[in-house]
């Protein structure tokens, strides 16, 4: 099983280790934006409040109930899904009373006016309330090493993507993207489906090994529970179309498509930054090439270290063209290597109620748009990549 692998650290002051998201309430997260709001505008703005779902699952419930298509609701990020989220969203041709009549227990709508369609990254920042729990030091040390940290960091930390971003409980979506970009469609969709990983439920693992090992299809979509529906969706496709592995990755939703690219991607961009980090490299307002068919490789440490992971990993430039994926193609952009972080609070520091003779930490920060809130816990944690 491919791991992610543990990414160098910033600061040298030992953690405070711990764990995260015991608690859907443990993390807490508010977007923090401003849209004005007119009458005119042909987009609902409606504030979108949800747990334990992410914000793409949310969008999907939202658009079957609304019975419309999920192009018509914009949003500026993808929430993590364990925790408690607040963020806005557009919604094109539905009125304020649709929208009034929508109850469910999965989430709350707050219609705020009109304006334009909300795209991703169209967010100031996101403000984080985080507890770190099953703290095993003392409550002056948990403060004194976590300040001592923070003051290491000096405002600013790596700007790694998240583990999450390649699958918390299975790092797969780098890896399909992978399989992609070299346009072997099936092991891309085997990865997708099957690939296990020890985090996961055992009963779930049990079936993903059964296909990895056997790889086949009959009867098979049946052993997974009902919301692994995008699982589902592939071995009913295969089942139907034998060997059709590019029509199964088409039965995915687009955006899951663009987020295997992007994944990898990222998975590059954290492995060129823990490099440079490891040579004790900074530099406050350098970018990192996240790279695409149209990324200019410069001749310079980032930029040589990209050249040499694309090489190591048998995959060029020209590969991101997605030839037989044209609407998942990807001309690259850049990315800071490093992140502000501001605002930055210890809110309360005691006893952990959920967990016997341990100590709690809740603090508090704000972050720019597509920094994430767990690789800022991690320098303070530095609990390995996987936690």
């Amino acid at each position: 099983m491919e791991e992610i692998p543990e990414w160098d650290y910033y600061s040298d002051t030992p953690g405070i280790k711990g764990s995260i998201k015991e608690q859907v309430s443990d993390f807490i997260v508010t977007e923090l934006a401003s849209h004005e709001t007119d009458e005119e505008g042909d987009h609902l703005i409606v504030k979108l409040r949800k747990q334990n779902m992410t914000t793409m699952e949310a969008v999907d419930t939202l658009s079957n109930i609304l019975h419309i298509s999920k192009d018509r609701v914009g949003y500026a990020g993808n929430k993590d899904k364990r925790a408690v989220t607040e963020q806005y969203i557009s919604i094109q041709g539905v009125s304020e009373a649709d929208v009034n009549q929508i109850f469910t227990d999965e989430f709350d709508l707050e219609v705020v006016g009109r304006n334009g369609y909300i795209g991703l990254g169209n967010l100031n920042a996101n403000r984080f309330e985080i507890t770190v729990r099953d703290l095993n030091i003392p409550l002056e040390d948990i403060r004194n090493r976590t300040l001592k940290i923070v003051d290491e960091l000096d405002g600013k930390f790596p700007n790694y993507f998240g583990k999450q971003r390649f699958g918390s409980s299975r790092p797969i979506t780098h890896q399909v993207g992978r399989h992609i970009l070299k346009g072997d469609f099936e092991e891309a969709v085997w990865t997708y489906i099957a690939k296990p990983y020890d985090h996961e439920y055992k009963s779930i693992r049990k079936v993903r090994e059964e296909l990895w090992e056997t790889r086949q299809v009959e009867d098979m979509a049946e052993k997974f529970p009902k919301h692994y529906r995008y699982e589902k969706a592939l071995l009913y496709h295969l089942t139907k179309n034998e060997d059709d592995y590019k029509g199964a990755i088409k039965r995915l939703p687009e955006g899951l498509q663009r987020l295997f690219i992007h994944a990898y991607q990222s998975w590059v961009f954290n492995r060129v930054l823990s490099e440079l980090i490891g040579e004790g490299w900074y530099d406050a307002e350098y970018e990192i090439p996240l790279v695409g068919y149209k990324t200019e490789l410069k001749d310079n440490k980032p930029g040589n270290l990209v050249k040499e992971v694309l090489e190591e990993e048998g995959i060029s430039q020209e590969d991101f063209r997605l030839q037989e994926f044209p609407e998942l193609r990807s001309e690259g952009s850049y990315r800071r290597a490093f992140a502000d972080f501001r605002n930055f609070e210890i809110q309360d520091i005691g006893e952990d109620d959920l967990n016997m003779a341990k100590n709690k930490m809740r603090v508090k920060f704000d972050l720019p748009k597509g920094a994430y809130a767990t690789v800022l816990l991690r320098e303070i944690r530095k609990t390995g990549p996987n936690n």
